[in-house]
């Protein structure tokens, strides 16, 4: 079997992470474990997120791109 390159095991390590903290999240906010967040109370904060996210991963891939040889 081949062994996985360092990147690939970090990126499968955090896509296992997050799969669990979803998991425990998911399993927590059924049995009522965590408070309501208040109505509108993070009213278009993912879409902020998601917006800072692309851009940070845009320049990462664009910055750490190797020439072609």
């Amino acid at each position: 079997m081949k062994r996985l390159s360092p990147p690939s095991r970090l990126a499968a390590f955090g896509f296992v992470w997050l799969a669990l903290f979803a998991l425990l999240f998911t399993i927590g906010d059924a049995l009522g474990a965590w408070p309501a967040p208040p109505v509108g109370g993070f009213a278009g904060s993912d879409l902020v997120a998601g917006l800072l996210f692309g851009v940070v991963l845009l320049v990462t891939l664009a910055v750490s791109r190797k020439p072609d040889a």
